[in-house]
């Protein structure tokens, strides 16, 4: 691990619960827009164009966090052309003697696919905003969201028990 103090750990730990309560805050935008939708309907443009953006911001928010620690504990870089899916296998990863798999390997394949639509709605100029391939990932942002909360938290305890070590060596 790259030599990290508690401040900066500490910092890390409250920016991470920052982007989980954004998090949280667009998996409900995501409901409620949804209540407005018959189950058999198809949202119109505009509804679509509204839920294309909250499943962005729902995997920038992600890959926030993911970038965060990444940086801050591997020195993880962010250049080159295929970064956003290094990143996703590295936080899926173990690093021994280093920091444990940030989220498992179920969510990193989950969130793949938000990766691909984030990049689809960010790098389409004249998209048409199909229902069939937002649909499934709408209905599954609260589960996909849960997951990610749950490998986040346990991670987080583990940056708890970080920072509690290093505090110990330091009195």
């Amino acid at each position: 691990m790259r030599k990290v103090d508690a401040s900066r750990l500490l910092l890390l730990k409250a920016e991470i619960v920052s982007d989980l309560e954004a998090i949280d805050r667009i998996r409900e935008a995501v409901s409620e827009a949804m209540l407005a939708v018959a189950p058999s309907q198809v949202p119109s443009p505009v509804v679509r164009s509204g839920l294309a953006l909250y499943l962005h911001d729902f995997y920038q928010a992600i890959e926030q966090i993911l970038t965060r620690i990444t940086r801050t504990l591997n020195g993880f870089d962010t250049a080159g052309e295929s970064w956003h899916i290094d990143l996703l296998r590295l936080a899926s990863r173990e690093i021994e003697g280093l920091r444990p798999a940030v989220i498992s390997e179920s969510t990193r394949r989950d969130l793949d696919r938000y990766r691909g639509f984030r990049h689809y709605v960010r790098h389409g100029y004249d998209r048409d905003l199909m229902w069939d391939r937002m649909q499934g990932l709408v209905e599954s942002l609260p589960g996909i969201a849960a997951s990610f909360r749950q490998d986040t938290a346990a991670f987080l305890d583990v940056l708890t028990q970080m920072i509690n070590e290093i505090e110990k060596r330091q009195s």
